[in-house]
């Protein structure tokens, strides 16, 4: 859509709903990175995207929205790529190489990984925070559930894939906490060891 000018210079373009929840979305990403989760203002993220503090309300309820939105991206991506790495793999090749995608995305953005232990802290003191935080650790919990059980089906494996998939995002909690404090000793390897530890004793579970 544009407004027509007065003054005969070019009408000016306003930019569609997708491209301004996109720009928001950046700038907040930049914002929480820089400021953390309880820092992190939405007058300071209008800024950042260009836009009035309205427009950002417009699209979005709250600082926990925003948040809430983001992690979701961020795990969708991080399912579809371990996904895209083990697809065509037999069953011993995907457990280390699902492993090993796993742990180079947390260690290539230990910052956001962070950022998620931190707004998980406030969901245990805020209420609001709480019911956006569990709304949505249940919605990617289950679509994890998904994935495990494709998998499982096609590698005919008859895993838990509700404990699976919770020991996962528990596992994974734990584990950008202890590379943050101990990058040298929890580094890349070890977590990809680890996270291929818990598929594999749960394939060995399944007999």
């Amino acid at each position: 859509m544009s407004e027509v000018r007065q003054d005969g210079e070019s009408p000016t373009v306003r930019p569609g709903r997708d491209v301004v929840r996109a720009r928001v979305l950046a700038a907040a990403a930049e914002e929480f990175a820089d400021r953390g989760f309880q820092g992190a203002r939405l007058a300071e993220i209008a800024r950042r995207a260009g836009f009035t503090k309205g427009a950002v309300y417009s699209n979005f309820e709250s600082k926990q929205d925003l948040f809430v939105e983001l992690f979701e991206q961020r795990w969708l991506d991080l399912m579809g790529r371990v996904a895209g790495e083990i697809a065509g793999l037999d069953l011993s090749d995907a457990l280390g190489k699902g492993g090993a995608a796993i742990a180079s995305a947390l260690v290539a953005d230990p910052e956001w990984s962070l950022l998620v232990l931190e707004f998980g802290v406030q969901a245990v003191r805020d209420p609001q925070i709480r019911q956006a935080y569990q709304r949505e650790r249940r919605l990617l919990r289950g679509k994890l559930i998904e994935l495990i059980a494709d998998r499982a089906r096609e590698w005919d494996v008859d895993i838990d894939v509700h404990t699976t998939a919770l020991s996962l995002t528990a596992l994974i909690s734990g584990l950008v906490l202890e590379h943050a404090v101990d990058p040298e000793e929890v580094d890349e390897q070890a977590i990809g060891a680890a996270v291929t530890a818990l598929f594999a004793g749960a394939v060995a579970r399944a007999g």
